[in-house]
């Protein structure tokens, strides 16, 4: 654990910087809000009966974020598409907003193009590309981030446009005081759990600790902290180079509650974190209490992560945040530099010339 306080060590092995990327979050965030105060949106955009954002891997999480907060306020459905095929429901009514860091990510475009020859309100989101050439081509609105990212690192840009965008349309309520919220709660998080501050202190170097050479386990609860869970887990995956799996609450206590039950001398190896709300569902934090006493024998341990601040924004951006920092201590404790892929860019790279 020492390495964690030892900020020469944690420059050789993070040499892209992906730690002082996710201590700026915050700053990223605060510049996200202005992109999407400042783009140009037509009066059309106003008049539709669903949304729905295109996107994958860090370029769709911010669809999940999205859904989890508009559909809680809102009567507005929010599809978010992962794949090749765009929903048959998404037409000439829907607003859609194609996001892709890279402006060339292939499903992304597939449902893009889709979602032209059905008429649908579209806004690209992206640093580049083909996605930006194509929305230019059509005269859609664009909301063009800064290079220079990783897409997973890309979150802020990523999602807070989309939120002030609908926002600014009138089709969910007004955002300022949740987002004033949470970029104060950002910031403040940031210092907390920052390089600087040592193991001692630092619960998110803490928990990596506890993590490493475990596999993780992410459980959310239905709503609220479900994409924050699938957010851990993609980060771990990603940044940390580990396997790491994450569900929901109540649909796991229906099946996967049962798998930790044999194979005792695996399921040890494995550790459980639970994100939590203060003000979850009675009932969630009920299951979540007696899981906690059915499975606590079986598994390395069980960790809680809770949500902070008042909206749904703070709160479900606090969660997430802690993971980030979690997955680039659990990496630096690896041994790895958090930043490259090279599976995703080998896999790409065979994938381009197979169409």
């Amino acid at each position: 654990m020492v390495i964690l306080d030892d900020t020469g060590k944690i420059k050789e092995i993070d040499r892209s910087g992906m730690l002082r990327t996710v201590e700026e979050f915050p700053r990223q965030c605060r510049d996200a809000v202005s992109l999407g105060e400042e783009v140009k949106l037509s009066e059309d955009l106003k008049k539709v009966s669903s949304l729905a954002v295109l996107g994958m891997g860090g370029s769709g999480i911010g669809g999940d974020l999205l859904k989890t907060i508009v559909e809680s306020e809102s009567k507005l459905s929010v599809s978010v598409v992962k794949g090749y095929d765009l929903p048959r429901h998404i037409d000439s009514d829907t607003l859609v907003f194609a996001v892709s860091y890279s402006g060339e990510t292939e499903e992304t475009l597939s449902v893009f193009a889709q979602a032209i020859d059905r008429r649908a309100k579209i806004i690209a989101i992206t640093s580049g590309g083909s996605l930006q050439e194509q929305a230019a081509r059509n005269g859609f609105s664009t909301i063009k981030v800064p290079t220079g990212y990783q897409p997973r690192a890309a979150l802020g840009f990523l999602f807070l446009p989309m939120l002030i965008v609908l926002s600014r349309l009138g089709l969910i309520s007004s955002q300022e005081a949740a987002v004033s919220e949470a970029l104060g709660l950002l910031a403040a998080l940031s210092s907390r759990f920052s390089s600087k501050q040592p193991v001692s202190e630092n619960s998110a170097k803490q928990l990596a600790g506890e993590l490493l050479g475990k596999f993780p386990v992410i459980y959310g609860s239905d709503g609220l902290t479900a994409p924050a869970a699938l957010r851990w887990k993609c980060q771990l995956d990603e940044n940390s180079k580990v396997q790491a799996f994450w569900n929901v609450f109540p649909e796991l206590n229906h099946n996967e509650i049962v798998g930790w039950e044999l194979l005792k001398e695996l399921t040890r190896n494995f550790v459980l974190v639970f994100l939590r709300d203060k003000k979850e569902h009675p009932r969630i934090a009920k299951r979540m209490e007696i899981t906690r006493e059915l499975i606590s024998g079986h598994v390395g341990a069980i960790h809680q992560v809770w949500c902070e601040g008042k909206s749904r924004l703070a709160k479900i951006l606090s969660v997430l945040y802690q993971g980030d920092f979690v997955s680039v201590y659990l990496a630096l404790l690896n041994g790895a530099d958090p930043t490259p892929v090279d599976r995703i860019r080998l896999l790409k790279e065979r994938l381009a010339g197979n169409w």
